[in-house]
């Protein structure tokens, strides 16, 4: 498509054009199968090692804590059914959070359904509850699951408040991670922070889809939920995905070499971006926007809410606009609306009402202050030709 504004970036990112052209060489001119014993493969076995060292040192870890997946939801799915396979002995117990990523959120379900005890955190305005995590704390748990940055308010959780609360108890269940939103926009020292698991991909990154990772620390111990060859230390068999690895790498490199840069530009967006909804609502009777915000913020989801416009007919009207947004997280929003569909903003403290109105809006740094301006004069005429009043 050309002509086109695109504002969903928390759904995914714009591959760039430096980590396209190096997934294309490296598909064609470097394909043996890293797991071969022939020079060629033993070849792409030290570039893919090299890439898995280079995502290592993003994270401050090593590369034998590096585990390659095929996306940010599989790295999901390996450290909370990988986790619980080996622990489960020891306890029945899950701390979560009530507006984890579906990748998160379904397969506790699914333990949930199969007998396990799950707590599931309040996040109301953005901030995890630690006095309700201290409550529920005992020997039973054995996985503590929480994200880093929320995918559809952008709400950054406190993981350090979360590492030192479990901590202090005394009890040792693996603390999981999902860092898909947060990484290559905030720097991660899995060290510092002290997690035993973390999740992240390539294609939040300017990387391509097909690839992430899941950080093991070093003594921690999760079975495999994949089988066959053995690879990657016998944690996930199937022959890797060299190509996107090698592209992931460069992705995660220039991400990182930018990072104070590109958080510096894309905050000034999103600043300039509230700023003139705010002047909106001020000239007009009655609020146009209102903003779903809380706690502290990654600046590059902006959460908001058009009173008595719903969000599918503004994003629809946006798109034959040539302007794409998102109502919420893209792995949840083909399914039937209902409460289920926005458990998060409801969880969040919105009611159903402003949940069924709101719009992401998720920036990058491929975006100008001008797409911005254009973005407000449609959403200025979406809301006059479309609001119903109540």
């Amino acid at each position: 498509m050309n002509n086109y504004i695109y504002f969903d970036s928390a759904a995914t990112t714009r591959p760039s054009n430096e980590v396209v052209a190096l997934f294309n060489e490296t598909a064609l001119n470097e394909y043996a199968n890293p797991a071969s014993m022939h020079t060629f493969g033993l070849a792409v076995e030290k570039k893919t090692e090299a890439a898995r060292n280079i995502i290592a040192s993003t994270l401050n870890a090593d590369g034998g804590e590096i585990i390659f997946t095929s996306s940010g939801t599989e790295a999901n799915n390996l450290a909370i059914f990988g986790t619980v396979d080996v622990l489960k002995k020891k306890g029945n117990k899950i701390i979560t959070t009530d507006s984890e990523h579906d990748s998160v959120y379904q397969p506790i379900r699914k333990l949930e359904k199969d007998g396990f005890e799950v707590i599931y955190l309040s996040t109301k305005n953005g901030r995890i509850d630690i006095d309700e995590l201290k409550e529920n704390l005992d020997e039973n748990v054995i996985l503590v699951s929480v994200m880093s940055v929320n995918n559809e308010t952008g709400a950054i959780y406190d993981i350090n408040g979360v590492v030192s609360t479990v901590e202090a108890s005394g009890y040792k269940p693996y603390i999981h991670c999902d860092a898909v939103q947060a990484y290559g926009k905030m720097r991660i020292d899995v060290n510092r922070l002290g997690v035993d698991l973390l999740s992240v991909s390539a294609h939040k990154i300017h990387g391509l889809k097909g690839t992430g990772a899941l950080y093991i620390r070093n003594g921690r111990r999760i079975s495999p939920q994949i089988f066959g060859g053995g690879h990657e230390r016998g944690l996930r068999s199937s022959t890797l995905n060299t190509a996107g690895i090698i592209a992931f790498a460069k992705a995660a490199e220039k991400s990182h070499e930018y990072l104070e840069k590109n958080h510096k530009y894309i905050e000034k967006l999103y600043d300039y971006a509230v700023e003139k909804l705010r002047n909106i609502n001020s000239n007009a009777d009655l609020d146009y926007i209102k903003f779903n915000q809380g706690g502290e913020i990654l600046k590059y989801i902006l959460s908001i809410n058009i009173p008595n416009v719903r969000s599918e007919i503004m994003l629809n009207f946006l798109s034959e606009k040539g302007i794409f947004v998102s109502s919420g997280s893209a792995c949840s929003e083909k399914k039937s609306t209902g409460k289920e569909s926005k458990r998060v903003l409801l969880n969040y403290g919105l009611d159903k009402y402003s949940a069924d109105f709101s719009l992401r809006i998720s920036f990058s740094k491929y975006n100008t202050i001008d797409e911005i301006d254009k973005l407000i004069l449609f959403l200025i005429e979406g809301t006059e030709r479309f609001r119903v009043l109540m």
